[in-house]
């Protein structure tokens, strides 16, 4: 008879997702156990047994439901129903990467096991949109260590003849759809074939076929690396290498892990029984599937009981802080000196713990910033125990974007609907969970940016606070430093000669007899010892080929020019301005491209630029070229993801002397203003990761007195308010689009496009700000103005009508808001097509106008029309349909209430009507994903409240119940 165990003798979790995967994995269990007593709250269906010591927990995927939100679900059943379950295997088939460094095969076993910086798994699908494409994002974690020896240890015993695997597999003899032979044969194709034809390959074409050497023996091989998972299934070949190579080899693809390795500890084990291509082949998922539950088995085997009991439970695991990393700079191996300040530091921190906060002070190019790095990597090998984040403080926007990588380095979710990203880490740094944390906040350069007295936010608002958390900010100012943390300030000043000698003989390229030392001591001397002029020069003598005594005699050379431009701006930087004050000279003199970009840099943000924002040139070589010599001085610094650069701070304030001495200032300046407003992209919302990287240098030259009272600066207003608009920050958008509309208004005519443009977008603006009268003002000048000098049936003009309704509508005017559209529905109906965008969306913001009137059988059968034409145009499930759907259930559900409950739901279907009506001609509407999933929830509350209140009782209308029903049922796979 079954033995019949109790919940917490169950150490194992072993999760499949097919049930040819299940009937596997219950193959190779020693012993079958009594099933325990359901639990109402839990779903899984469980089949419970041993192999050799362990206790083991079997549950498969429920039919039809794939993906790593499925699997993740089955996870967290399983560890809440079983607490003494030390770790998981997922095991079953997945898809294979053939490739030059592996044999892999159909049959042939693929383990998940650290490589390539990875922790065995990758969630390909899983990521932000930027200006250079898809940037995959995130970090799942390594399986755990206990099974990761495990791995070790069998491998050797492989290695050695001393497996049982072959043994494993015959257990499944008796099934004969799991046999070898019923598998047939594997076949690979080219890439680049796509399958043709039916089911089978029977009618591929046998000369795509890549030829490979038989295996002489039908034992799976092994192989062990990178897993990627995603929510689809991989079938395409070309698709397949490109992700493989970005993820530097990966070795398999599937669809569940990356739903379980974050919450879930354990080991993946895939049986191949494809190619990731088109030649889908089910034939092979049985054999596959056993191959993988043997080997699962065999792993097991190999596992003493007594190193699973002394494993953390999977909640105690998780529950333990992990530490996390963001430090956007890699180790410097050129550091030389300072024992003394890192000693110091260590001392406050570590030993006396004397305080929780230290500034890091001292002059500009010093080596702040190398000190805090050279700290931070210590603190990574000397006490693994802490996290440590970096985030530079030039800005705001400069610190949001810091915040945005430690949010992601804590895997914290963002999006407009989550808050702002710095309260976001604020709050995470501030739980007991995070754990023990350094914080280094680089380059606090501005007294402004810290917020004053009158409780302006500003970047002390945002410093989080814990008794665990430690931090070190870099600044140039004493003032700052103060107070930052009061007299905890460790001052940087310069390093020693013997250090800085040490430093030239780092960077060196060529290590030269002619470099005598009277002339370095000279050089290191004229250089005040300042690190990064010690670099610098180092870099011009190794990329020139040049000479410590001929930099020398350059230096001196240009030293009139360098103390009068020292003099105007730097203070006591006058070493690193002459330094650089002779390379860019240099420059200017051999690569006038890259002199024009130093010059065009100047205007804008010096951090995080991106290439895409960049004058061209033609041909592209000669950019290509330009960026090259400004890397190889260290003026500029490729970022590891190819689409930005980054200068250093003094660099960029040092051509701006540079250019301003030259006496071309204003010139550059309005040649930066002007290809930045060219090149400025459109709000069309997949513009959004550009305009985002392009706000701060917008920001930046925005401010530049020389371009504040121009056309083009009222252009690049329009725009960026477009942007913010489309966005959802209103508040910002408002402030640009007003900037631009007093431009226009000055120097305009009023019936002027482009004056009414500004006046126009702003207006919708102020409406989405809350701002209606204001809204209201500006939409009625525009309309006067249009109705004068456009035709009635002009685009234009009826969108500045729409939006006028709009504002009627939001003011409380519902009937002059009605009158206003169904002129605009009227003429729309005769000049353009039935399913027009424009039309569609007059009419849309009709029946919102009309249900806010109580009109509601008119505003549902106008809904009905718009929501037929969109059916016939989009998928079923297209998030545009839903929504309208959505809409119009809710308008039925309002007339089911009847007129004396109408109003109580009004406010909520009236925002979600508003959200997606400005979109009209050259409006942009506001951010529609975000809106989608705002108005789903708010929708979903009425729906579930009416059909609660009506649904069964009312006798109306049959087509809302049915709507209801449902919008529901898509609702819930929707979520």
């Amino acid at each position: 008879m079954a033995r019949h165990l109790s919940l917490h003798d169950y150490t194992v979790g072993w999760v499949c997702a097919l049930s040819d995967e299940l009937t596997a994995a219950q193959q190779m269990l020693d012993e079958e156990h009594q099933d325990l007593p359901p639990n109402n709250n839990d779903s899984n269906i469980y089949t419970l047994g041993s192999i050799g010591a362990h206790n083991v927990v079997l549950a498969c995927l429920p039919a039809g439901q794939m993906g790593t939100n499925s699997a993740a679900a089955v996870a967290m059943q399983m560890k809440s129903t079983f607490p003494a379950i030390r770790f998981g295997l997922m095991v079953g088939i997945g898809s294979g990467v053939p490739c030059k460094e592996m044999d892999i095969r159909l049959g042939d076993i693929v383990v998940s096991q650290p490589s390539n910086g990875h922790g065995g798994v990758v969630q390909y699908d899983f990521g932000k949109s930027t200006p250079g494409g898809f940037e995959r994002t995130g970090f799942l974690n390594a399986p755990p260590t206990v099974l990761l020896a495990a791995v070790t240890k069998l491998r050797s015993n492989l290695d050695r003849g001393r497996s049982s695997l072959s043994a494993h597999l015959s257990r499944l003899d008796n099934i004969p759809k799991f046999g070898r032979i019923q598998a047939g044969s594997d076949t690979l194709f080219e890439a680049t074939y796509y399958h043709s034809g039916e089911d089978s390959c029977a009618s591929c074409a046998s000369v795509r076929k890549i030829p490979r050497e038989e295996r002489t023996h039908d034992t799976p091989l092994i192989h062990y690396g990178t897993i990627a998972s995603g929510n689809q299934v991989m079938r395409d070949g070309v698709e397949r290498d490109k992700i493989s190579s970005e993820f530097k080899g990966v070795l398999c693809f599937e669809m569940e892990a990356a739903g379980l390795m974050n919450n879930f500890p354990c080991l993946v084990i895939r049986g191949i029984y494809d190619y990731a291509d088109s030649h889908k082949n089910k034939r092979w998922q049985p054999y596959a599937a056993g191959t993988a539950a043997a080997y699962a088995k065999e792993l097991l085997r190999v596992i003493p009981a007594a190193d699973v009991i002394k494993t953390k439970t999977v909640d105690e695991a998780l529950g333990e802080p992990k530490q996390s990393f963001s430090l956007p700079l890699p180790r410097n191996h050129n550091f030389v000196g300072r024992s003394a300040e890192l000693d110091t530091l260590k001392q406050k921190l570590l030993v006396d713990k004397d305080c929780q906060k230290v500034s890091l002070s001292g002059l500009g190019g010093i080596g702040k910033t190398q000190v805090a790095l050279q700290f931070a990597y210590s603190i990574k090998k000397d006490y693994p125990e802490f996290s440590i984040f970096w985030v530079q403080s030039l800005s705001m926007e400069t610190f949001e974007r810091g915040c945005t990588e430690i949010a992601r380095a804590l895997g914290i979710r963002l999006g407009q609907e989550n808050g702002d990203v710095k309260v976001l880490v604020q709050q995470r740094l501030c739980e007991r969970s995070a754990g023990k944390w350094l914080l280094i906040v680089d380059n606090v350069d501005d007294l402004d940016l810290l917020g004053d007295t009158n409780h302006t936010k500003g970047l002390l608002t945002f410093l989080p606070k814990s008794d665990d958390g430690l931090t070190i900010f870099t600044t140039r100012s004493g003032a700052v430093a103060q107070r930052l943390t009061g007299s905890d300030v460790i001052e940087i000043g310069k390093i020693t000669a013997q250090e800085t000698v040490a430093l030239l003989e780092k960077r060196m390229v060529r290590k030269s007899p002619s470099y005598d030392h009277e002339t370095v001591m000279t050089l290191l001397a004229e250089l005040e010892y300042l690190p990064l002029a010690v670099s610098q020069a180092a870099a011009y003598i190794n990329i020139n080929k040049s000479s410590v005594s001929e930099y020398l005699r350059l230096l001196k050379k240009t030293e009139q020019d360098a103390v009068a431009i020292m003099s105007t701006d730097f203070g006591d930087n006058k070493a690193v301005a002459k330094t650089w004050t002779v390379t860019f000279n240099k420059i200017r003199e051999y690569d006038t491209l890259a002199a024009d970009l130093l010059s065009f840099i100047s205007c804008i943000e010096w951090r995080a630029i991106p290439y895409s924002i960049l004058p061209a040139a033609y041909p592209e070589a000669r950019l290509v070229g330009a960026i090259g010599t400004l890397c190889s001085y260290s003026f500029l610094e490729r970022r590891d993801d190819g689409t930005q650069l980054d200068m250093h701070r003094l660099v960029h304030l040092a051509t701006r002397i540079w250019v301003r001495q030259n006496g071309r200032e204003a010139e550059t300046s309005m040649a930066a203003l002007q290809h930045i407003s060219e090149v400025f992209p459109s709000g069309d919302h997949t513009n959004r990761g550009i305009w985002r990287s392009f706000l701060p240098h917008v920001a930046r030259i925005e401010k530049d007195e020389q371009c504040q009272d121009t056309m083009e600066n009222s252009q690049l207003c329009l725009k960026v308010g477009q942007c913010l608009y489309v966005d959802g920050q209103i508040e910002e958008a408002v402030l640009w689009l007003l900037e631009s509309y007093k431009w226009r208004s000055r120097n305009l005519a009023q019936e002027n496009a482009d004056r009414l443009l500004s006046q126009h977008m702003l207006a919708m603006a102020y409406r989405a700000n809350g701002q209606v009268k204001e809204a209201i003002k500006l939409h009625e000048r525009v309309v006067a103005i249009r109705a004068k000098v456009l035709a009635e049936d002009h685009p234009d003009r009826l969108a500045s009508q729409h939006a006028l309704a709009i504002a009627y509508q939001a003011n409380g005017q519902v009937k002059a808001a009605i009158r206003l559209l169904e002129r605009v529905v009227t003429i729309r109906a005769k000049v353009l097509a039935e399913d027009h965008p424009d039309r569609l969306a007059s009419q849309h913001a009709l029946a919102g106008a009309y249900r806010a009137n109580g009109q509601v059988k008119a505003a549902i059968r106008l809904l009905e029309r718009v929501v037929t034409i969109r059916a016939e145009l989009l998928a079923e499930d297209h998030p545009d349909r839903l929504l309208l759907e959505r809409l119009l259930a809710a308008f039925h559900q309002d007339w089911l209430k009847g007129p004396r409950t109408r109003q109580a739901s009004a406010s909520s279907i009236e925002d979600i009507v508003a959200g997606d009506k400005d979109g009209c001609q050259f409006n942009q509407a506001p951010d529609v994903s975000q809106a989608r999933s705002d108005n789903s929830v708010a929708i979903t509350a009425i729906l579930d409240q009416s059909t609660e209140n009506q649904e069964l009782k009312s006798n109306g209308t049959l087509k809302g119940r049915l709507l209801v029903r449902r919008l529901k049922s898509l609702f819930k796979k929707d979520q």
